[in-house]
């Protein structure tokens, strides 16, 4: 079995909960608002034969404890850059999931010479398009009437596999937002991300100098494949992958479709 290292590394003044396994070309994974380290079990698994996995809780997720108040994605920026210069990780691949494509997106663009490759997993960027700005607001101002599983996973998988259905809203339940923090402040950190003022130009994704590949649900309610097609043809050379039955988080519910296919555009294009 592979060793596993655990650990806080310090991050400003917070402690983030970074974990290590595998051997290989580096790849970082960054989850989403509803996920922590632990949401990507299926992919280190998979991917720690090939690679070295660094996974980690964002501050204010998991064991990464933070006020809400450093909800920010220059925060969470930082906190990558320092992560890997602990890790003495000169260059890295990064999977981005939801929010942790919006953070992804930000490093690869500020240090290009340190992202060998991105892939971007059903994320709306924190980009100005105007389909994904609403997709966006719509999900975070209506979606407390359903579960995270139901808005994340797809339709019917609940029904299909309970038991992964159910372990997807446990990890989730370990964050901070699920209980500590009034739904009200997470509410308007989610917003914040929204926020005229706080997007990205969509046009500065042509700027990516790494191969990437989009990674989408056919069914996402919130990054719809079609905006994901349009970026495809914004970055020449970039690759795109729509997962037939999956929502929000392909990674977890579609493991089968989306890691084999991230691990074959990796072997072909992360060097």
């Amino acid at each position: 079995m592979a060793q596993v290292h655990t650990g806080f590394i310090r991050c400003g003044e917070r402690d983030v909960y970074v974990e290590r396994q595998g051997e290989g070309p580096p790849v970082l994974f960054c989850h989403g608002a509803g996920g922590n380290a632990a949401t990507w079990f299926q992919q280190v698994a998979a991917f720690r034969d090939r690679h070295t996995c660094i996974t980690l809780d964002l501050r204010c997720f998991g064991r990464s404890l933070a006020p809400v108040e450093e909800f920010r994605l220059e925060l969470f920026v930082d906190d990558l850059r320092t992560v890997l210069d602990h890790l003495r990780i000169e260059r890295t691949a990064i999977i981005g999931q939801s929010l942790g494509g919006m953070v992804a997106l930000r490093l690869a663009l500020a240090e290009p010479q340190r992202i060998g490759a991105f892939v971007c997993s059903d994320s709306s960027l924190a980009v100005d398009h105007p389909v994904l700005v609403a997709c966006v607001d719509r999900h975070v101002r209506g979606g407390q009437a359903q579960t995270i599983e139901q808005r994340s996973l797809g339709a019917g998988f609940a029904a299909d596999h309970p038991a992964l259905a159910l372990l997807y809203a446990q990890l989730n339940h370990f964050n901070p937002s699920f209980l500590q923090v009034p739904p009200e402040a997470w509410r308007a950190r989610m917003l914040a991300l929204n926020a005229p003022q706080a997007l990205m130009p969509v046009a500065r994704v042509a700027e990516l100098q790494c191969p990437v590949l989009w990674a989408v649900g056919r069914e996402d309610p919130i990054v719809p494949f079609a905006v994901m097609e349009e970026l495809t043809r914004l970055l020449p050379g970039s690759e795109l992958c729509v997962v037939d039955g999956a929502g929000h988080s392909a990674y977890f519910s579609h493991p089968q479709v989306f890691n084999p296919t991230v691990l074959d555009f990796l072997a072909r294009r992360y060097h």
